[in-house]
């Protein structure tokens, strides 16, 4: 197993905390990899998809995990725009023989923004099973919670809690395929 890149915006960076409190820096602790935090505040999957190149495939990591939309969901691009996006991530990721993963984001507390995220969700879901991809289920995770506000620190980013949270659900998908 080789170097895994998680890409995507603020929740993959740790937001409104540092990396070092993210779901990626504590899921390579946990397995004791290497794990690379690529998030970026406020990007969107087209940003993620223009900064390919030099985040992940520069890294020639063995596997990247693929996480976006909330940032779309806010701007309300449309979930065949998202869809694209993600599709073609995934296919830069198989070019350059890098397994990729999708990880489906943590459910948004504004219902308008989450009525795209849902959208994206089920796209990314039925992209995944048709291509036989590996998929982390965040929103599942936070969903299936007793009490799933008390793991935001605000109503879009996960709290410490809520990292953790996180990173008990990449941790075992992420062990099965090592």
């Amino acid at each position: 197993m080789g170097t895994i890149v998680a890409l995507g915006d603020s929740i993959t960076y740790g937001f409104p905390y540092t990396p070092e409190l993210s779901w990626v820096r504590l899921t390579g602790a946990e397995l004791g990899i290497t794990m690379l935090n690529k998030g970026v505040n406020g990007d969107s999957t087209a940003g993620m998809l223009a900064r390919f190149n030099r985040d992940v495939i520069a890294y020639a990591p063995s596997h990247v995990i693929i996480m976006g939309g909330t940032n779309d969901a806010c701007a309300r691009v449309a979930a065949e725009t998202v869809e694209t996006q993600v599709r073609k991530m995934v296919e830069l990721a198989l070019q350059y023989q890098i397994t990729p993963i999708i990880g489906l984001p943590v459910p948004c507390n504004y219902a308008q923004d989450e009525a795209y995220l849902d959208l994206y969700r089920q796209d990314m879901r039925d992209y995944a099973i048709a291509g036989k991809l590996t998929v982390i289920d965040f929103y599942a995770a936070f969903k299936a919670a007793k009490d799933s506000l008390t793991l935001y620190a605000d109503v879009l980013h996960p709290n410490e809690a809520g990292y953790r949270v996180m990173a008990a659900v990449a941790s075992p998908v992420i062990k099965n395929i090592l």
